[in-house]
């Protein structure tokens, strides 16, 4: 079948999983069938409700060739709410994506009129996770009754997905957001209510009140580890240069330019984690600052000095533990795995990955590194999104 061609080119984060997504009827509607795609991806098989207000926005056609399965459009004799979500139903959870207000607030009084709403008291009867992507006009949200009734799903164990808010109106959530949230709730949970530390991307050194001294990092790496394991349950501090515009709960950004800048953040925030993943590539050298721009000249000689090392000055405070990353040039892999050995034991550290920037990784999608821990030496490429979790998956096979 068609779907098998895209079923887990993404991740198979979600493989085997069964979700049921219910469509009501909000204009959102028409973004499903790329929701269902992007699950798919991910190695999800997604099964479709639909309400018939959402039946008017989008044809049930549409979502059978997105799912790769037939739609629910109405409840019959093969009593579809209980085989797919009653207690020995085939599904592991219910996305409704998006919900109206009316569908939020029949689900919040046991009212079950529509397919939607039927499957949604079976979930909730059955103990099934059930999330929620609202989308609506911003005064319909706002309405006191709606917002009560979010609050009473809330405490029946029902999590929301926060709409984007804009042009007065409660948004549909960006569809990589709704994954994420699907893939948190049901992945590997290893890292629930540890916190951990992440940093990620370039520091900036000022020159004068225009120039800087950088480098090519993009801080992609340490942002697929912040999710692989914001994903596995951690609450998650990210601190980067970079803007990634990350908005989950449990997940607290915060941004910084130089690498003092970065050092202090980390000091701040390193208390109480479990975890610290230090992939940033910060400045190994600091300038004095020039108060106005520098005039262009034939010649122009900087006197750099010795920044502080983050991982060696965070060591003098913190005993937890740490991943080090180390970005070399122009080595062999023997020689590149030796350097990542003594940097382990030299600092200390839980686990070093190492790579030669030459090859690639410092600003591309992909990558090619090599992990130590005490245990293992191992080699991994490919898509940063999947060395990160292959990164996270060594570290709680070895260290955990």
């Amino acid at each position: 079948m068609h779907l098998e061609r895209i079923r887990g080119v993404e991740s198979k984060r979600l493989e085997g999983r069964k979700i049921v997504l219910g469509v009501t009827g909000s204009i959102a509607a028409v973004e499903c069938v790329k929701l269902s795609r992007e699950l798919a991806r991910r190695g999800a098989e997604v099964f479709a409700v639909m309400s018939e207000a959402a039946q008017k926005i989008v044809h049930p056609y549409a979502l059978e060739f997105a799912t790769g399965n037939r739609v629910v459009t109405e409840i019959t004799g093969m009593i579809e709410h209980v085989n797919y979500l009653g207690k020995d139903g085939f599904a592991d959870l219910y996305l409704i994506a998006p919900a109206t207000a009316n569908t939020i607030s029949k689900i919040a009084n046991g009212i079950d009129d529509t397919p939607v709403t039927t499957f949604a008291t079976t979930a909730l009867g059955a103990g099934k996770p059930v999330l929620i992507a609202p989308a609506m006009h911003a005064a319909m949200i706002e309405n006191q009754t709606v917002k009560e009734n979010i609050e009473k799903l809330k405490k029946m164990g029902v999590e929301f997905i926060e709409p984007k808010f804009a042009e007065e109106k409660a948004k549909f959530p960006d569809i990589e957001k709704i994954c994420l949230y699907v893939e948190r709730k049901l992945y590997s949970k290893e890292f629930l209510g540890k916190k951990v530390l992440v940093t990620a991307g370039p520091t900036y050194e000022q020159i004068d009140p225009v120039r800087f001294i950088s480098n090519r990092s993009s801080g992609l790496m340490g942002k697929e580890i912040a999710l692989e394991l914001w994903r596995r349950g951690a609450e998650v501090v990210f601190v980067s240069s970079r803007d990634f515009g990350i908005d989950l709960p449990n997940f607290k950004e915060v941004h910084v330019w130089s690498v003092r800048d970065m050092l202090n953040a980390v000091l701040e925030e390193i208390k109480g984690c479990q975890l610290f993943v230090s992939s940033a590539a910060p400045s190994d050298f600091e300038v004095e600052m020039r108060d106005k721009k520098i005039k262009s000249a034939p010649e122009l000689t900087l006197k750099l000095k010795e920044a502080p090392k983050i991982i060696k000055e965070i060591r003098k405070v913190y005993s937890g533990d740490i991943i080090g990353f180390k970005a070399e040039t122009g080595l062999s892999d023997e020689e590149l795995a030796k350097i990542a050995k003594e940097r382990l034991e030299a600092d200390k550290l839980a686990m070093v990955v190492a790579n030669d920037v030459l090859e690639r990784g410092m600003g591309t999608e992909e990558t090619r590194v090599v992990v130590v821990t005490a245990k293992r030496t191992q080699w991994l490429e490919g898509r940063k999104s999947l060395v990160a979790q292959k990164i996270v998956e060594i570290y709680v096979e070895d260290l955990l």
